[in-house]
């Protein structure tokens, strides 16, 4: 029945479409009559949080002990055990580094609808130059629409040693594998670079797309899909800003305490922004405004069509209102952006 409700594939529940989309559907149906919400149950999901956790949680732990023993023996190096909670569906995860050349996941997932039907997976992934391969134990996971660059092959496999063993095999012709220093952070950005590839304009207007959403029921009109698309646009706004969080979290010459104390104040600007998000980020930055600043920043709205620079744009919008705020940190990769600290 798991395999009917849940698509895990390897970063998280990118898969939760297709084939697994109909009791998603129905179990959104049962919250929600929208078309949006029925659409968001079969599109990648946009608000994945990987929340720590703990390996008693289990259920099946004599098979977790028995996976991560094989892992232990090729050397690789546990990097923790996360929870994400999608709907009904919890999926736990013990993800490993695989001395840097690979990250293996061991994957856990049921419903809280029938919790004793609990499948289990092994995902193996390695980092290529411009792109990943993944092999996995889930025969249902290559059904899920990924950009190219993320190949994925399913392998019948007794255990997690056997992917490992299997990943040279299935690499590209004059393929270069590049290094993963940190595990969590490639689990996470090849999550967001496959869910967000998901949610651009003409993944949403493909006929594949249009027919998942018809087969559940939508009529998808071209108001349904600006307001996608639109959500699609934000998301992708949202990734970045979250990896230039992630990087300045990381790289930032702050200390533990110095960021706790400025990471919920922080506005990022980047490129992918448009009006209304430069709009919300100098309330964000602002607070409230004066008479004045909203007739400013209104004249803006209705002049501003498109922005060429967006971070620019925001730069002449902080001159024009009269803002006041520190720029603490520029980054060019992996897309331009800007952060700012209220004063």
């Amino acid at each position: 029945m798991i395999l009917q409700i849940l698509g895990v594939i390897f970063l998280l529940v990118v898969g939760i479409v297709a084939y697994f989309g109909w009791k998603i559907y129905r179990l959104a149906k049962a919250a929600s009559n929208s078309d949006i919400a029925k659409a968001m149950s079969v599109l990648p999901q946009i608000d994945m949080e990987l929340i720590p956790a703990s390996a008693k949680d289990w259920k099946e732990t004599e098979q977790l002990e028995y996976a991560e023993s094989e892992l232990k023996k090729t050397g690789a190096r546990h990097i923790g055990y996360f929870c994400v909670y999608n709907g009904h569906a919890t999926i736990r995860i013990s993800m490993w580094n695989c001395k840097d050349l690979a990250v293996a996941v061991i994957y856990e997932a049921f419903s809280d609808l029938d919790e004793d039907a609990v499948t289990f997976i092994y995902e193996v992934s390695c980092q290529l130059r411009g792109g990943t391969l993944c092999l996995t134990s889930n025969p249902h996971a290559i059904y899920e629409q990924r950009p190219g660059n993320h190949l994925i092959v399913h392998k019948d496999a007794n255990s997690i040693r056997d992917l490992i063993k299997a990943l040279k095999t299935e690499l590209p012709k004059s393929s270069t594998v590049i290094k993963i220093k940190d595990a969590k952070d490639y689990f996470q950005t090849c999550y967001e670079d496959i869910a967000e590839w998901g949610w651009r304009e003409d993944q949403l207007r493909s006929d594949k797309t249009q027919q998942l959403l018809s087969s559940i029921g939508i009529d998808v009109t071209e108001e349904l899909m600006e307001q996608l698309v639109e959500m699609g646009e934000s998301y992708t706004v949202d990734v970045y800003v979250d990896r230039a969080r992630r990087r300045l979290a990381e790289k930032g010459n702050m200390s533990a305490d110095e960021w706790e104390s400025v990471r919920d104040k922080l506005v990022f600007i980047n490129e992918r922004m448009n009006v209304d998000h430069l709009i919300s980020a100098v309330y964000e930055l602002e607070g409230e405004l004066s008479d004045i600043q909203e007739q400013a920043l209104e004249g803006f709205e209705i002049n501003t069509k498109e922005l060429s620079d967006p971070v620019s744009g925001f730069q002449m919008l902080l001159q024009s209102l009269n803002l006041k705020a520190k720029r603490i940190a520029k980054m060019d990769k992996p897309i331009k952006t800007e952060v700012y600290l209220p004063l």
